[in-house]
C-alpha cells in the first residue's frame, strides 16, 4: 500500500532503494497508518495534477524532505529551524557547509506533507494547543504545527532556532517557548517595523541596515552552534542558489499567462513555489530534474490549448493560498471555473529586480526583502497587491482574510475599499485559515465564492458584448 502511494508520488526503483525504508520509518514516527495512506492516495489523485510526471516528482521530493526532517537527529545531523517566512540565504549558507546539517522551517514541510498531501495535521495542532498554545486565542496554526511537531516527536528537537521579526511577531514568542521547554538556543533577527505610510516603494535604508546587521549577527551564532565559517564564496553560493530558486519558479509562472491556465494553484503554489523559496536540500539536489520535466509538460499543454479551466475564464489574484487544504483551490478552479494564475506574495515586480543599494551580506538580504511590499508594511501590502493586479490584468481579487495571522489580518478590508475604488475590479474578502482547516467548512467558503464567480462571469460577458 505504501509502495503504491510512493509510486503515485513519482518514486522509481532508485528512489525506493535509497529512500523507501527511510520513508517507512518516518511515517511510522508520524503515526501514519494504512487508512491514512489510503486517504492520502485519494487526496493526491483528486487535488494534484498527477497526469504530469513533473508534479508527481515534486510530490516525491516533498515526501523525501519530510523523511529528512523526521530522521535528522536519528541520522546524526545538526538541526537548525528557521521560521517561515525564512531568510532563505542564511539556511542555504548553513546547509552548504556540510551534508550533516539539516536546515528548513519544519512547519512548511509538516503543513505541505501532513496537511495538503496526507490530510493528517490536526493531531499536531491539538498537541500544541494542550501544551502552551491554547485554542480559541488566535494562535497562528502554522506556528502550532512548528511546536506541535516537536511536542509529538515528529520533528526532532533542534540545536538552534532562527526567529525573524521582520514580518511576524508571534514566531519569536513560539521559539521562546521552545527555548524554555527544551532549552534550545534561539537567535532573534529583529527589525524596526516603523515605516511611514506611503513610504513604499522607497526603502528606509536606516531600517534595512539595522535589519541587515541583525542577519549578520545571526550568522555569528550559527557559526558557534553548527561550526561553519561564512566565507565570501559561501555568501555568493547562497545568493546564487536563492536566485536559482526564484528563477525556477518564475519560469513556471510565465506559463500561467496562457489562457486557459495550465495548472491550479495547488500545483503552482503549494507544490512548486513553496519548495523553490525555502532552504531545502532535496530541492537543490533533485529539483532541477523534476522541474525540467514539468516545464516540458506544461509547455506542451499550453501549446495544445489545454488547461484546468475553460478558455476565457475569469482570472483572479489571491495573496496567499492554503498550505494545508487543497480542497479550497480545487473548488475555486475545478468546480467553479475561476483561474488563479498568480498569488500576490509569489509575483516579482520590476522594482524587486533592481539592484540593492546596500552591498553587505545582511544588508542586501534585508533591502531585497523589504522591496517586496508584502513584507514592508500594511500600506505597502495594499499598494503591492494593486501593482500585481495591474501587471497580471486580473478580473478580480480574492483576499484571504486571515483572522489568526496578525501581519495579514489588518489590511484586507482597507485593501478591498481602495482596490475597488481605484482599479474598478471586484474584491472578495474571504475569511478562512491558510494553516488550519478546522475553523471553516469548504461549503461555507463555496457559498461566498459562488456568488463572486457569477459576478466575475457577468462582468466578462458585458466586456465581450
Amino acid at each position: 500500500m505504501l509502495d503504491d502511494f510512493l509510486k503515485l508520488c513519482g518514486f522509481e526503483d532508485a528512489d525506493f532503494k535509497k529512500d523507501g525504508k527511510r520513508v517507512e520509518r518516518a511515517f511510522e514516527i508520524a503515526e501514519l497508518n494504512p487508512v491514512d495512506i489510503d486517504k492520502a492516495e485519494d487526496r493526491v489523485r483528486k487535488y494534484f495534477d498527477i497526469e504530469l510526471l513533473g508534479i508527481r516528482k515534486l510530490l516525491g521530493i516533498w515526501i523525501k524532505e519530510f523523511s529528512d526532517l523526521v530522521l535528522a537527529k536519528e541520522e546524526g545531523k545538526k538541526v537548525v529551524y528557521p521560521v517561515y517566512p525564512p531568510v532563505t540565504q542564511i539556511g542555504l549558507a548553513a546547509m552548504m557547509t556540510s551534508e550533516d546539517i539539516y536546515v528548513c522551517p519544519p512547519e512548511v514541510v509538516i503543513d505541505v506533507v501532513l496537511g495538503s498531501i496526507i490530510g493528517k495535521l490536526d493531531p499536531l495542532l491539538e498537541a500544541a494547543e494542550v501544551t502552551g498554545m491554547g485554542p480559541g486565542l488566535a494562535h497562528c496554526a502554522l506556528l502550532q504545527a512548528r511546536y506541535g511537531a516537536i511536542v509529538k516527536g515528529v520533528a526532532p528537537v533542534p540545536d538552534l532556532t532562527l526567529s525573524t521579526g521582520f514580518f511576524c511577531d508571534q514566531a519569536p514568542k513560539i521559539d521562546e517557548l521552545i527555548h524554555e521547554v527544551y532549552d534550545v538556543p534561539n537567535v532573534f533577527i529583529d527589525r524596526c517595523y516603523d515605516p511611514q505610510w506611503n513610504e513604499w516603494p522607497e526603502i528606509g535604508l536606516r531600517s534595512a541596515g539595522y535589519f541587515g546587521k541583525e542577519i549578520d549577527r545571526s550568522m555569528e551564532v550559527l557559526k558557534k552552534v553548527v561550526g561553519f565559517e561564512l566565507t565570501d564564496e559561501l555568501k555568493k553560493a547562497a545568493f546564487k542558489q536563492n536566485a536559482k530558486g526564484w528563477f525556477t519558479y518564475l519560469t513556471l509562472l510565465e506559463y500561467m499567462k496562457a489562457d486557459p491556465v495550465p495548472l491550479t494553484a495547488n500545483d503552482l503554489i503549494t507544490i512548486a513555489f513553496i519548495m523553490c523559496i525555502n532552504p531545502m536540500r532535496r530541492f537543490i539536489n533533485e529539483g532541477p530534474a523534476a522541474f525540467s520535466t514539468l516545464f516540458k509538460e506544461v509547455k506542451q499543454r499550453v501549446a495544445q490549448g489545454k488547461g484546468v479551466t475553460a478558455k476565457g475564464a475569469p482570472r483572479v489574484l489571491m495573496p496567499i493560498t492554503s498550505f494545508v487544504d487543497p480542497s479550497v483551490i480545487h473548488m475555486i478552479s475545478r468546480e467553479l471555473g475561476i483561474a488563479v494564475p498568480v498569488c500576490g506574495i509569489t509575483s516579482l515586480t520590476p522594482r524587486e529586480m533592481e539592484k540593492t543599494k546596500l552591498k553587505d551580506f545582511g544588508g542586501r538580504i534585508a533591502e531585497s526583502t523589504l522591496k517586496k511590499g508584502f513584507f514592508h508594511s500594511t500600506d505597502a501590502q495594499i499598494e503591492y497587491l494593486k501593482e500585481v493586479a495591474q501587471i497580471w490584468n486580473v478580473d478580480g481579487i480574492i483576499l484571504n482574510y486571515l483572522f489568526s495571522c496578525r501581519p495579514v489580518a489588518i489590511f484586507p478590508l482597507m485593501a478591498k475599499r481602495q482596490i475597488e475604488k481605484e482599479l474598478g475590479i471586484p474584491v472578495l474578502a474571504l475569511e478562512y485559515d491558510l494553516y488550519d482547516s478546522r475553523d471553516y467548512s469548504v461549503q461555507q467558503v463555496r457559498t461566498r465564492v459562488e456568488t463572486f464567480a457569477e459576478l466575475l462571469k457577468l462582468n466578462k460577458m458585458e466586456e465581450a458584448a
